[in-house]
């Protein structure tokens, strides 16, 4: 499998909302003792092996509008069809610290995302959504994804990222379906009414 997490390069970037992804490819890396330090296909990537397999983690590093490029490369050359990816992101329309495993769905406003569609072709491959919205009404949505988490926003992330190598294990082990019905019934770590959460976000 090839598990990308979305996000933008640099320092400037390391704790911002839209970097969710890069945060939980670092702490996927971290628990299978592996570094993310080579450099391919407009990304940065590292492997691990789990079950006599080795699967990739990528961050691409084209910033987030030109995410879709990094991904179809690496698609290309490992020759894998779009169920056989897993892209990790950041989603507006999800509370805080809430994590949501689909199959298939849709870009939404995110253009990471956006970008990956754009470039394979199709909206039918698996991903994993972290929850960024803080309940406050968004009006300028690329100054707030590109904002810092808040020191207590930060604590529930990094509780968010803590579950993901689980996640993938159980992704890696039992499949899909089994691994969303197990985790997307999980209660969110933050104190926001999912709901309401989506209704705060307005776009311009």
């Amino acid at each position: 499998m090839l598990i990308f997490g979305l996000g933008n390069p640099g320092e400037e970037y390391l704790n911002t909302r839209h970097n969710a992804g890069y945060m939980a490819i670092d702490r996927i890396a971290e628990t299978f003792n592996r570094r993310i330090n080579k450099s391919k296909n407009s990304s940065l990537f590292g492997d691990f092996n789990f079950k006599g397999k080795r699967h990739l983690l990528i961050k691409p590093i084209t910033y987030m509008n030109l995410s879709g490029k990094s991904v179809r490369k690496w698609m290309n050359e490992k020759k894998v069809s779009p169920e056989d990816i897993l892209v990790i992101y950041d989603d507006i329309d999800l509370p805080l610290g809430t994590i949501r495993l689909r199959k298939e769905g849709g870009a939404g406003t995110h253009k990471g995302m956006l970008s990956i569609v754009n470039e394979i072709g199709t909206e039918n491959f698996p991903r994993l959504r972290i929850g960024i919205n803080n309940g406050e009404r968004v009006y300028d949505l690329a100054s707030f994804v590109l904002s810092e988490f808040t020191e207590e926003e930060l604590k529930i992330i990094k509780k968010t990222i803590d579950t993901i190598p689980e996640i993938i294990v159980s992704l890696l082990s039992i499949g899909i379906e089994r691994t969303m019905t197990k985790f997307n019934k999980r209660k969110n770590l933050a104190p926001f009414n999912e709901k309401g959460a989506a209704k705060n976000h307005k776009e311009d």
